[in-house]
């Protein structure tokens, strides 16, 4: 009996343990420039999106929003940046990291993929396209 309990036991906090992993991304991130929030969240199991939610110049010298001027597709030039999706991702169990499958830089309008760490409320994500590979931080907000 008392193995059985312990066993329990020990597959709950396992259990637990991989949930928390999986869902650790969901949140609100500052960029490592302080330049911006990011928004990330469940859309399926494993799977995630985030969206610019706040950025230090989010408006031009008019006042009006800054727009998704270098979209590759031109019909998405006059979306706002805040508010653009702007990366999807999905968790791997087996390499317990998630996949950034397409990350989107409105600021330049490129994509790229990579991978995405999260420990103690740190991001790291390594991204990259053309073989030019960057590693960025991101803090969670509180």
């Amino acid at each position: 009996m008392k193995m059985k309990v312990g066993m329990i036991a020990l597959l709950s906090i396992l259990s637990l343990k991989l949930f928390a992993n999986s869902d650790a991304i969901c949140g609100v991130w500052m960029d490592d420039n302080k330049e911006g929030k990011t928004l990330f969240y469940k859309v399926s199991p494993d799977k995630y999106e985030a969206k610019l939610v706040w950025l230090k110049d989010s408006v031009d010298s008019k006042g009006q929003p800054l727009l998704d001027t270098r979209n590759p597709d031109k019909e998405k030039r006059s979306t706002p940046r805040v508010g653009l999706k702007v990366m999807q991702v999905e968790w791997n169990e087996a390499e317990q990291c998630y996949i950034l499958h397409q990350a989107y830089d409105p600021k330049w309008g490129m994509t790229g993929s990579g991978k995405i760490w999260v420990k103690d409320d740190v991001m790291t994500i390594k991204a990259g396209k053309w073989g030019i590979r960057v590693t960025r931080t991101m803090d969670r907000v509180k």
